[in-house]
């Protein structure tokens, strides 16, 4: 009863239907721009940018994931990686959060921000955006100094 392409008003969640348009113009957008200049731009201060960026796309990717498997569409290019061997180091989700500075971490009760050493920000969970609010300020007060 949706029809993604045109008036998303007759769906109960049109929203989401908008929502993705406006992802997809955003994207669309973003790509256009030099690769090289958004580059110097996050590496001057503003690697929030780059912490949104990844937790949108996470957020993205498990909607895809669960959409795409309760609807059994299969992707050609999903189809095509199960084929290819996969060689993921066991430890390699560690090694990669040691080499990111500050992020967030999603848990079972929300999201916390965690330093570059692990150590979390806060003693209660917060959400996603306040966790992102949380590392957009101690990147500020870390590039006053």
């Amino acid at each position: 009863m949706h029809n993604v392409g045109g008036n998303d008003a007759r769906t109960q969640n049109y929203m989401f239907f908008q929502n993705l348009k406006t992802i997809h113009h955003a994207v669309g957008e973003l790509l256009k721009m030099d690769p090289t200049r958004v580059d110097s731009m996050l590496s001057d201060g503003h690697a929030w940018a780059v912490d949104h960026i990844s937790t949108s796309a996470d957020d993205v990717e498990e909607v895809y994931h669960f959409l795409t498997g309760v609807t059994g569409h299969v992707d050609s290019d999903t189809a095509y990686n199960s084929q290819q061997p996969q060689f993921v180091p066991a430890d390699f989700k560690n090694h990669l959060k040691q080499m990111m500075g500050e992020r967030i971490e999603k848990t079972e009760t929300g999201y916390f921000a965690i330093t570059e050493t692990g150590r979390r920000l806060s003693k209660t969970p917060k959400s996603k955006k306040d966790a992102l609010k949380q590392l957009a300020a101690i990147e500020i007060s870390m590039n006053k100094k």
